[in-house]
């Protein structure tokens, strides 16, 4: 049988969606030919995919001899077959340098859609995807270096934390940043696009990109605790992802509490749940739009800090104020 036809009922017995999508597998794939392959394939059914599952082989040698770009299909197979979404897939093509893969891919027939969002390999070709996967050569992207580029710019990567912890307050995002952003592009690390969600480069998982995130964090807030000069206890938390300070300045309750370094700031539950006698320091410009709220917050950008008192009196911000002062910062109090 005609390793095409094979193919084409194949997808027709699997496929599950609209039938625009897969018309255009069939152009993509076969081109002048699609419509006789059409034709041929309209009475597909469970029989075969059981004759695809006998005629692996030749299916291989179907798809193989339509690769015309090798590393594509080499990176799909190591790296970009987790993504099974094709909007997905697109961002993580573009985050391995193949922006368009997709639709290569689909002409090869390495990919094919098994409803109108799944794009994916084919159960027929694992050997196929085994062999390219074992020529795939690229630079992986230092996720720190990558990350450190962005580090002075909260908003991004306030937000990118959350996205990638999946604990996002909006409001609080945009009493400090303004509105979340609908797209959001963080080197060769990191997509976010509103329709799609989050896509972090297939070769790292996220857990590994948050783990580079909050190593870049704990640097930025090692440092500005150093500025800081604070006694007590210090410790970076990865729970509450924030520096934090531990002060008793007298031993009295009021000067007593948490005082909360974040370079950018923390959506942490755990953190948010501290309120009580907590002092807030982050990186940056104190935004126009800024209320008063329960907690003291200071915004420190290089020797200048603006101290936003909190809505009630607290003796625990006057003593960071005061230790601000004597560490040589320049002062605004709000």
């Amino acid at each position: 049988m005609d390793p095409q036809l094979i193919e084409a009922r194949y997808q027709r017995a699997v496929f599950r969606g609209g039938e625009e999508t897969l018309r255009r597998d069939f152009q993509l794939r076969y081109g002048d030919m699609w419509e006789t392959l059409w034709r041929a394939s309209g009475d597909a059914s469970e029989a075969d995919v059981e004759t695809a599952e006998r005629n692996t082989d030749l299916l291989v040698e179907l798809v193989k001899g339509r690769i015309d770009e090798e590393e594509m299909a080499a990176l799909y197979a190591a790296y970009g077959r987790n993504l099974s979404l094709e909007k997905e897939l697109e961002l993580g093509m573009e985050l391995l340098g193949r922006p368009g893969g997709v639709e290569k891919l689909l002409r090869w027939g390495l990919v094919m859609h098994f409803d109108d969002e799944v794009a994916a390999a084919p159960p027929y070709l694992a050997k196929l995807l085994i062999e390219l996967a074992g020529r795939a050569h690229f630079e992986k992207p230092n996720l720190r270096e990558e990350l450190e580029v962005y580090s002075h710019d909260g908003a991004t990567m306030a937000y990118l934390e959350a996205l990638l912890t999946e604990e996002l307050d909006v409001e609080l995002h945009r009493a400090f940043y303004g509105n979340p952003p609908r797209e959001l592009r963080v080197g060769r690390v990191a997509v976010y696009r509103d329709d799609v969600g989050l896509v972090v480069t297939p070769i790292y998982s996220i857990d590994e990109v948050l783990e580079a995130l909050l190593q870049v964090k704990e640097r930025r807030a090692h440092a500005l605790a150093k500025a800081l000069s604070l006694h007590g206890e210090y410790e970076f938390s990865t729970e509450h992802r924030c520096g934090l300070h531990y002060l008793s300045v007298d031993g009295s309750m009021e000067k007593s509490g948490v005082v909360a370094i974040c370079p950018w700031l923390s959506y942490s539950r755990k953190l948010w749940r501290r309120l009580h006698n907590m002092v807030l320091i982050v990186e940056g410009q104190r935004p126009p739009q800024m209320q008063r709220s329960k907690f003291g917050v200071v915004f420190i950008r290089g020797g200048e800090a603006e101290a936003m008192r909190p809505a009630t009196p607290s003796k625990l911000f006057d003593y960071i104020v005061d230790v601000l002062y004597s560490a040589g910062f320049a002062v605004s109090e709000l």
